[in-house]
């Protein structure tokens, strides 16, 4: 992965994606000794991230999606920035999700208006399906975490942090199949090398975690975590190998954890995240993240959590 190829990501995404904010946290500079940051992409039309590599992968290709359509295999945000991309550039949509995804991820994929093919509940059977589609329908393979396309749209997110903050700093990145820790690192590490890239992971998952540990991919088998935005169970192979370059540290967080940090958010930052989208914040209050000059950068990678968990999490604050 070039830096020029998230470059052209950016240019492509220009005119649909605005900057999301970078906002300093006041109480998590306390806690943690240093400044916080928290890069918010909970505010992204989409409410996650995912929309930037939905949006590069569809415009890369964009006349063959509109002739066959496109598929994608999601546990929801990407589901939902897949749909939004392709109502805005007329494509034909289907979304494969396991039955035991969010119903509310489920409910919101099908209000933007793709069709949802419903599949068993392991990650495996996902991708076959997906897979299948592909074969008997020749739609374009939007991929989540994996293809250049997806890693070099989810960098432009490590450019906009280059424009925003000055100096080193340590980016604390959310880590499922590993498409955005992947981009991110490839660019902070080509244009400012200083930087510290850390990926953040629940301990019900921790398929980088192990991956990196064992020096090859490896598939944790299903994944049962409060934060289901992070539930695959294999690192993708690209995504891997630029983690193994470019990331310093993956750090495993408790259920607990990502609860407590859901609610700090909340409470102190009045910033609604979801489990996923909370992790790094869990890491550092939890005191995981490897001692870094400069600041603090929390990747808050999305915010789609229906009001009735949100509040079921806050209960007791």
């Amino acid at each position: 992965m070039s830096l020029e190829t998230i470059e052209q990501a950016r240019e492509r995404l220009c005119p649909y994606l605005v900057p999301t904010p970078l906002v300093l946290s006041a109480p998590l500079t306390r806690a943690a000794g240093r400044k916080v940051w928290l890069k918010l992409e909970t505010q992204q039309p989409t409410g996650s991230f995912k929309i930037r590599p939905a949006l590069n992968g569809a415009l890369a290709h964009l006349e063959e999606c509109r002739r066959h359509g496109v598929v994608a295999s999601s546990s929801g945000n990407f589901a939902q920035a897949v749909t939004y991309a392709s109502r805005e550039l007329r494509l034909d949509a289907q979304i494969v999700m396991m039955r035991n995804s969010s119903p509310y991820k489920i409910a919101q994929t099908e209000a933007l208006g793709a069709k949802v093919v419903l599949c068993g509940n392991t990650f495996e059977e996902r991708w076959e399906t997906t897979y299948r589609l592909v074969r008997e329908t020749g739609r374009v393979l939007l991929h989540p975490y994996d293809s250049l396309e997806t890693i070099a749209g989810d960098g432009t997110l490590g450019l906009e942090l280059l424009a925003q903050l000055a100096g080193d700093f340590t980016a604390v990145v959310p880590v499922s199949g590993g498409g955005l820790i992947g981009g991110i690192a490839t660019a902070l590490k080509l244009r400012r090398p200083g930087c510290l890239v850390v990926g953040a992971q629940p301990e019900e998952n921790g398929s980088m975690f192990r991956s990196l540990e064992a020096g090859r991919r490896v598939n944790v088998g299903p994944v049962r975590t409060i934060a289901d935005a992070l539930v695959a169970s294999t690192p993708g192979e690209r995504a891997f190998e630029i983690a193994r370059q470019k990331v310093d540290q993956v750090v495993l967080v408790a259920e607990e954890e990502i609860v407590r940090a859901v609610r700090r958010l909340a409470v102190e930052q009045k910033i609604v995240a979801e489990p996923g989208g909370a992790v790094g914040v869990a890491a550092l209050l939890a005191g995981k993240l490897r001692a870094g000059a400069g600041d603090v950068v929390c990747i808050i990678s999305g915010g789609n959590i229906p009001g009735l968990a949100l509040a079921r999490l806050l209960e007791g604050v």
